[in-house]
């Protein structure tokens, strides 16, 4: 006898490779599972709040963060309460935990490529971020994208 499976907690989705719906034989090709998840926070995270007609309160608000006279320490403060907003909107996230950037210092201790990397996005007004998360299935998970202007 077989037991019936339980429904995956991050669902399904089409899959999106740089913005674009990815074929496989002919077919839209599909992500589940904590690919989903991490592709729909990543989308979530680069869509600019109030630029979905269809939902004007999806996406990442960094309008404070680059419009404001702010120290680039102020500015990661103000990206790290907008993505902390942003992806706990999300029903399969339960916490956000620690967000770090490209420039932190534990970040920079990986090596010299971490350090010219880091200092070319301060010059483009990006960063990598990464953001530790906790999901309703207690699958911890690391969403790694970059921010920018």
């Amino acid at each position: 006898m077989t037991t019936p499976t339980s429904p995956d907690p991050f669902g399904r989705g089409l899959r999106v490779d740089d913005g674009d719906l990815v074929l496989d034989g002919g077919d839209l090709a599909e992500v589940s599972g904590i690919a989903n998840l991490v592709q729909a926070l990543t989308l979530r995270v680069l869509t600019p709040l109030g630029s979905d007609r269809f939902d004007t309160g999806y996406g990442l608000d960094v309008t404070r963060a680059f419009t404001e006279p702010n120290s680039a320490r102020m500015v990661k403060e103000l990206l790290k309460l907008d993505l902390i907003a942003t992806l706990g909107t999300d029903p399969r996230v339960s916490a956000v935990g620690r967000i770090t950037f490209d420039d932190d210092p534990a970040r920079l201790a990986a090596g010299p490529g971490a350090v010219a990397e880091a200092r070319a996005a301060r010059v483009h007004r990006a960063w990598r971020v990464e953001a530790d998360l906790e999901t309703v299935a207690e699958v911890p998970v690391t969403l790694r994208v970059n921010v920018e202007v």
